[in-house]
């Protein structure tokens, strides 16, 4: 049976003539905005003219067409580091600014809300419909954040956006209600913050609080749009684009000097590469906007396509290095980019004292798997235990969370990673105006980063740790409920003659089934019509939640993936998230090479965010602002903020 990496390169080779077309056209375009970005300095637009994959009269780009087209993308690539380094620290510095005068207004809204209660002036909903219309004003304003000439022609070529750009197009048809005739706006409030006391009227209040908020979403959506387009997009994809660009000119500078089916072989997949990078580009052509995409960019298929991108330069540069060693040794060597070899450097990579400790022998990786597998075959078999049990949902839900600490403590034992958990400063200010202890009717998610399988384990040694219980006002770790998307362990099945075998003995939609039917928790089938997230949205009346806002793992360590903005949507208003962030965690266990399973010891600081009331944050409940697009690229920048060190080294 062919496998995807067959099936793919058959449709490339199908598909040719579109592929040269479209590589083309890209490439003249990006070369025009890297101009734009400042590259190409003093250059005349002659030596700026990309080589066509073939001229008018059919004829195929030579050797020194190709050398050419290197030598551009070279450029590009070169200077690529140092511009991603000042923009990502000029825009982290913007949202660091804005952050106390933000955390302020959180804190400020939270007790003038409770005055309002207490008056009997109206309900929560009536309190949130008066905050919307001088919300909806803020976010009506001109864009705080302006844009420069590169970033400009980022926008235009639609592979970025402005800040607030979605929310500013539909808000001036939205008519604001209540009207400004209402008596309550006039009603004063007095408010204490750390000694600093203050009193105004509501409107004057409400729009403090509102501005503040609108001033911090435009600075987060900024640094995560940057960091979505010259980490994700930019240097990822100038990275793959130059290896492949050297590797085709090698193709033409091989001809007749090596054997043919082995160079032919090597161009099949180069074009292969090709068209993954036209794939790629499409996928950040999408609208973000967008309820659901209609290709990869939030969820699992782009996260797996950037792995296969990867794994394919990777295998492609050692077997060009062999031909070119073998019969051309004078040729110049073709090296995998910095990035793709995990030897890039700046500001934005992980910080120094979490990741690796050391690198155990295959034996003892080997050791270390077959264990944790026999740690799952006793998880799951406690599981079914509990199935069948005459124990209420409660308790079969207590039971099943002690389960799966254990597990998690088992796992982390058992590949020798060790963790420490830090609070962010402004944590407990926050967290005492909102009272998060269990029975406080406080709705809460905690939205941790997602870059390895690593993940799960660490969640769950953090819901016990001593310091999360002492920020939350919890005596004892309370049991949550995961959003998930289905067949999570879909990676240790194997088909024997159509059925499903699992190594830890069961198979993937039994596990499904044992997590909804045991732990309580919440699987994102496909064909589930009875709206999952309303579902687990209802479970949180009862207790917190926990949901992977990014969909799916990081296929490189830089890469943080989009939240998934049509979730917000659905949870409601009155929800309050708590950003979490596993630092170093994705080099313990990296995605690529597909079906890795090289597991490292090593050290992950958890760093926990104060809590975000999405009462404050998330747009209105407005059917043109549904997408909540804003609010999740600002839970974005929150993970970029604190997953990774914004100092240069």
């Amino acid at each position: 049976m062919p496998s995807d990496l067959d099936k793919a390169l058959a449709e490339a080779l199908d598909n040719l003539d579109e592929i040269f077309r479209r590589y083309d056209e890209a490439a003249v375009e990006l070369i025009r905005i890297a101009r734009l970005d400042g590259h190409f300095a003093g250059r005349d637009d002659a030596e700026l003219l990309w080589p066509t994959s073939h001229d008018e009269e059919g004829r195929a780009v030579g050797s020194e067409g190709l050398e050419r087209r290197a030598e551009l993308i070279a450029e590009i690539h070169d200077g690529i580091p140092p511009r991603r380094n000042r923009r990502l620290v000029e825009a982290h510095d913007r949202y660091q600014t804005h952050r106390p005068a933000y955390l302020h207004a959180t804190r400020l809204f939270l007790q003038v809300q409770r005055q309002f209660l207490e008056r009997e002036a109206g309900d929560e909903r009536d309190f949130s419909e008066l905050y919307s219309a001088v919300y909806l004003e803020a976010l009506a304003r001109e864009n705080p954040v302006p844009l420069d000439d590169g970033e400009a022609a980022l926008v235009e070529f639609k592979v970025a956006r402005t800040p607030l750009a979605h929310a500013a197009s539909v808000v001036e048809k939205i008519r604001p209600d209540p009207g400004a005739d209402d008596p309550r706006w006039q009603v004063l409030y007095e408010w204490d913050l750390d000694g600093e006391r203050g009193k105004a009227d509501l409107r004057q209040v409400l729009t403090q609080v509102s501005e503040s908020v609108v001033d911090f979403l435009a600075a987060g959506e900024h640094l995560a749009i940057r960091y979505n387009t010259f980490s994700n997009f930019i240097w990822f994809g100038i990275s793959v684009w130059k290896a492949v660009t050297e590797l085709e000119l090698l193709v033409s500078r091989l001809q007749g000097r090596a054997r043919q089916g082995w160079v032919d072989k090597l161009e099949r997949y180069v074009r292969l590469a090709q068209g993954m990078l036209l794939r790629f580009l499409q996928a950040h052509l999408e609208d973000p906007a967008q309820i659901r995409p209609t290709d990869y960019w939030y969820g699992q298929q782009y996260s797996y396509l950037t792995r296969d991108m990867i794994d394919l330069t990777r295998e492609l540069v050692r077997n060009g290095e062999r031909l070119r060693g073998r019969y051309a040794p004078e040729l110049p060597v073709v090296e995998l980019p910095p990035l793709l070899r995990g030897a890039s450097v700046g500001a934005f990579h992980e910080y120094e004292h979490v990741g690796p400790r050391s690198t155990p022998s295959p034996w003892t990786r080997r050791h270390r798997l077959l264990k944790w597998v026999g740690t799952f075959r006793t998880t799951a078999k406690q599981k079914k235990k509990l199935h069948r049990s005459k124990l209420s949902d409660a308790e079969r839900r207590a039971a099943a969370w002690q389960v799966n600490l254990k597990w998690a403590e088992k796992t982390l034992q058992n590949f020798d990673i060790d963790l420490s958990v830090t609070i962010d400063p402004a944590f407990a200010d926050v967290a005492r105006e909102l009272d998060l202890r269990p029975g406080s009717g406080r709705k809460v998610v905690f939205f941790p980063t997602h870059q390895s399988l690593l993940d799960h384990p660490v969640m769950y040694r953090v819901l016990q740790s001593p310091e999360l219980l002492q920020a939350m006002g919890w005596s004892a770790s309370v049991p949550c409920c995961l959003l998930s998307r289905p067949r999570l362990m879909q990676a240790t099945a194997i088909k024997i003659g159509g059925r499903e075998i699992s190594l830890i003995g069961l198979s993937p939609d039994e596990i499904d089934r044992l997590q909804e039917e045991v732990d309580g928790y919440v699987i994102l089938a496909h064909d589930d019509t009875g709206s999952p997230i309303k579902r687990f949205a209802q479970i949180l009346n009862d207790r917190p939640g926990v949901v992977y806002g990014g969909g799916t793992t990081s296929a490189f360590d830089l890469q943080v993936l989009p939240m998934q903005h049509a979730l917000f949507a659905h949870l409601p208003q009155d929800t309050v998230f708590i950003p979490v962030a596993f630092r170093g965690i994705h080099s313990l266990w990296p995605k690529s090479p597909r079906n890795n399973l090289d597991v490292s010891p090593g050290h992950v600081e958890v760093f926990i965010s104060p809590p975000v009331p999405g009462e404050t944050t998330l747009l209105p409940r407005k059917r043109a602002l549904r997408t909540q697009l804003e609010p999740a690229t600002l839970f974005q920048a929150m993970h970029i903020a604190t997953l990774l060190d914004p100092v240069t080294p």
